[in-house]
């Protein structure tokens, strides 16, 4: 197998060596095919005059052959030798050479050494005399030469000898022209020379677009190996510019958007990891206080320090931690199927009007307890939701739950329920102190939990906003939160029937 002994390692290289190869090998292709082409067109038309020059000497030679008159023979040949530039011989009827003339070697008479053949083998004599023209090149030791022969006809067919006449014209003899090639071996070397200097001047036009062509493909490239180096490095902000709208312009658009998105995904998972770690220490701390003061109160009341009078208010207070723990754990579980997809929907149709006040329902009598006003709107005629009944009284159950934590005692919290644009619209509203501004993108996050200090209690796991949300999108909804610092909230749920 072929191989090119310097092999460029760097694209540009390769593009250049390419370019060239296919330039060189094209111009060197096409060279020798147009030399081939003028050569024989040339050596065809030299041949052409040639054999109209034979034919129109042996037509002036015939007469005086044919009358024996040798002596004219002469004189016509070597007129027609000088006026022809050609050289001439005269054949007999008996195949011998009788006259040669070569005006380039201001020569005449007979050629001894050639009398037999006269550059034509003795196949070729008999083909000649049997009436037909014959062409052929004759390699000599310095020049080549194209000769060209002719029969002498006697049309009338009277032989010089007396003979009867016969029906078909007498061969009574032949005339050679032969001419050197050198003016056609010039012109052609004259012509492979402009080809040359052609093809010459053609590959260094060529090397220039090749340079510009694999300077344009390459520094794209370059300036992509740069970039992702510097994302190798931790630098996202490297961004390259967009220089044209073919294939490498898209490929930088495609570079420079992955870019943009990995940055994302880093960023998204530095807040992850921050959010996991305020998780751990917010499920710590939830964990730490009810297990010590369940762990307190049992401890307390088996070493008997504590009076069998107050022995229900402690068992009550171990009972309360006990169901805290239950529902973090719960909120825990539900939250990890739901982020692993291993939590599935029962969806029927349902009456939105009967979940809306078995929910408002489950919440009103703790509303009552801590003197918070609970009211409910729902319009009439609302049409039936497709959903899972258990996991949607869940949500609402949440969020009116958060209601009323966050609301102080005389405060209100409404349920207002709605169905516009083939939605159906839950919306929970409080008077409670309302959420701070930098804390709004954060309050559906998974792992975010609000400040414990702005409810009335300590409890809860602050995971309840983030499975509502994760409910609410299962079902294709929509959740969305307002809120002013000191004048309540307003959560707004957007289902699709």
């Amino acid at each position: 197998m072929f191989k090119i002994p310097i092999r460029p390692r760097s694209l540009f290289g390769k593009l250049m060596l390419s370019h060239l190869l296919v330039v060189a090998l094209s111009f060197l292709v096409i060279g020798f095919y147009l030399t081939y082409l003028i050569e024989n067109y040339f050596f065809s038309a030299r041949e052409w005059e040639l054999t109209s020059q034979a034919q129109d000497a042996a037509y002036l030679i015939s007469e005086d052959l044919k009358e024996n008159d040798m002596e004219a023979v002469k004189k016509t040949a070597e007129t027609l030798a000088y006026s022809m530039n050609a050289k001439i011989r005269v054949l007999d009827e008996k195949r011998v050479s009788r006259y040669t003339f070569d005006p380039d070697a201001n020569t005449n008479g007979m050629n001894n050494e050639q009398d037999e053949l006269v550059g034509l083998e003795e196949r070729e004599i008999d083909h000649l005399f049997k009436g037909n023209m014959l062409t052929k090149k004759v390699y000599g030791p310095v020049l080549q030469r194209l000769l060209v022969a002719a029969p002498v006809i006697d049309e009338a067919g009277n032989p010089a000898n007396g003979e009867d006449n016969h029906e078909e014209p007498m061969i009574i003899g032949a005339v050679t022209l032969s001419v050197p090639l050198r003016g056609v071996e010039e012109t052609i070397a004259h012509i492979s020379r402009l080809i040359f200097y052609s093809g010459a001047v053609g590959v260094v036009i060529a090397v220039v677009f090749a340079f510009s062509l694999s300077k344009t493909l390459t520094s794209p490239l370059q300036k992509i190996n740069r970039a992702a180096l510097d994302m190798a490095a931790g630098n996202f902000q490297s961004k390259i510019k967009e220089e044209s709208d073919d294939e490498i312009g898209g490929l930088i658009k495609t570079f420079n958007y992955s870019a943009e998105q990995v940055e994302k995904y880093l960023e998204e998972q530095k807040r992850l990891e921050m959010l996991r770690r305020n998780l751990v220490a917010n499920v710590s701390h939830e964990l730490k206080a009810p297990l010590s003061s369940v762990r307190g109160f049992s401890e307390l009341m088996l070493d008997g320090y504590i009076e069998e009078a107050d022995k229900e208010k402690y068992l009550q207070m171990i009972l309360d931690n006990s169901v805290h723990l239950s529902r973090l754990v719960d909120d825990l579980l539900t939250l990890s199927h739901l982020e692993s997809g291993q939590l599935s929907l029962e969806k029927k149709e349902i009456s939105v009007e009967a979940l809306v006040r078995w929910s408002f329902e489950s919440v009103a009598p703790r509303g009552e307890a801590q003197g918070v006003n609970l009211n409910l709107d729902v319009e009439s005629s609302l049409p039936a939701l497709q959903g899972d009944r258990h996991r949607l009284h869940e949500v609402l159950v949440n969020l009116l739950e958060n209601a009323v934590q966050y609301t102080a005692e005389g405060g209100e919290v409404s349920l207002k329920v709605s169905c516009r644009n083939s939605q159906v619209i839950m919306e929970v509203k409080d008077t409670g102190r309302g959420i701070p501004a930098d804390e709004l993108p954060l309050i559906f996050e998974r792992f975010y939990k609000v400040d414990k200090s702005r409810r009335r209690n300590g409890q809860g796991s602050g995971l309840g906003l983030a499975i509502a949300r994760q409910l609410v999108e299962l079902h294709g909804g929509s959740i969305e939160v307002e809120s002013k610092e000191g004048e309540g909230s307003v959560f707004r749920v957007f289902l699709p029937l």
